[in-house]
């Protein structure tokens, strides 16, 4: 990290002065500043002149050989993962970072295809070969795993229940809620063809679901009462708390520790070695990105206000 250097005189006990180093990090570049970087290295690198298209497995020299890759993402944004910039329209997110790093160590173009209506769109999208690549902040589950091949998860959530405080206070204690929430019954939030449809149906068998088409929805449907819960990860809870006028107030979070969400990558179920590619990819990317990588962290990032502790 780059650091600004102060200079801070102080007298020693033999009455010499002296000079200490006060470093300062340097204020974080922005989503955008990021995104601008990455763009400008992939606009200018290129496939080594010299490079045998025939040397390399079939799913990997076909995107060499074309100059580009596909990446697959929904249509509707997914603020932090992707989403336009609201002065540029340029598309930024931690998911367009990674898609630039990868097209960048390829040496092609990335290009983003955002046709899908939905998360299982994309997965379909993938399956289809219409794209190489699934990155759209999806969740690793069994039942797209018969579709297509899932990298290495890249961020693990927790899974997270949102409820409406007033809705709750009619139906559980907060020393109950626990054995509540275990044998959940109630209206429950989610977006429509989402993993979180499958895991409330595993995780909450008696509750009813009401489906929307977007997160904004399902926290309106929340607010408005005709839900007692909303069900998603614990990175969009938090930026719901945290955005959100009166939240607090309103609505309260619960993080349940023993219910992960794992966000992978996918592609299609004959490219092992891409898969594999992607694998050696994120094992890098992970280690020299890890603090990056916690929740707080992408929140403050692309929201700002959080102090993260």
């Amino acid at each position: 990290m780059l650091c600004i250097v102060a200079w801070l005189p102080f007298v020693l006990s033999c009455g010499q002065q002296a000079e200490v180093v006060k470093t300062v990090p340097a204020a974080a570049p922005s989503p955008l500043e990021d995104v601008e970087r990455l763009m400008k290295e992939n606009e200018e690198i290129g496939l080594s002149p010299n490079a045998d298209i025939r040397a390399y497995p079939e799913e990997i020299g076909a995107i060499l050989e074309r100059g580009y890759i596909v990446f697959g993402m929904t249509s509707a944004d997914q603020k932090p993962f992707f989403y336009e910039d609201e002065a540029t329209g340029q598309l930024i997110g931690l998911d367009v970072e990674i898609a630039y790093e990868i097209a960048n160590r390829m040496g092609v173009r990335a290009v983003f295809n955002r046709d899908a209506a939905s998360f299982d769109g994309v997965v379909l999208k993938v399956a289809n070969k219409e794209v190489d690549i699934a990155l759209s902040k999806l969740s690793r589950t069994i039942k797209r795993a018969e579709m297509v091949r899932f990298t290495h998860p890249y961020i693990t959530f927790r899974q997270a229940l949102l409820f409406n405080r007033l809705e709750l206070a009619k139906v559980s204690t907060e020393k109950r809620l626990p054995l509540f929430i275990k044998n959940f019954i109630g209206n429950i939030a989610i977006i429509k063809n989402s993993s979180y449809i499958g895991y409330a149906n595993v995780n909450f068998p008696n509750s009813t679901i009401k489906a929307y088409d977007t997160w904004g929805e399902c926290v309106d449907a929340l607010l408005a009462g005709n839900a007692l819960a909303a069900y998603r990860d614990e990175c969009e809870i938090l930026v719901v708390t945290e955005t959100r006028e009166n939240a607090a107030i309103l609505l309260k979070p619960v993080f349940i520790s023993d219910r992960q969400d794992p966000i992978s990558m996918a592609v299609a179920y004959d490219a092992p070695l891409l898969e594999a590619w992607l694998n050696t990819f994120l094992d890098e990317y992970i280690r020299q990105n890890k603090e990056d990588l916690e929740v707080w962290r992408i929140v403050k990032k692309h929201f700002g206000g959080l102090s993260g502790a």
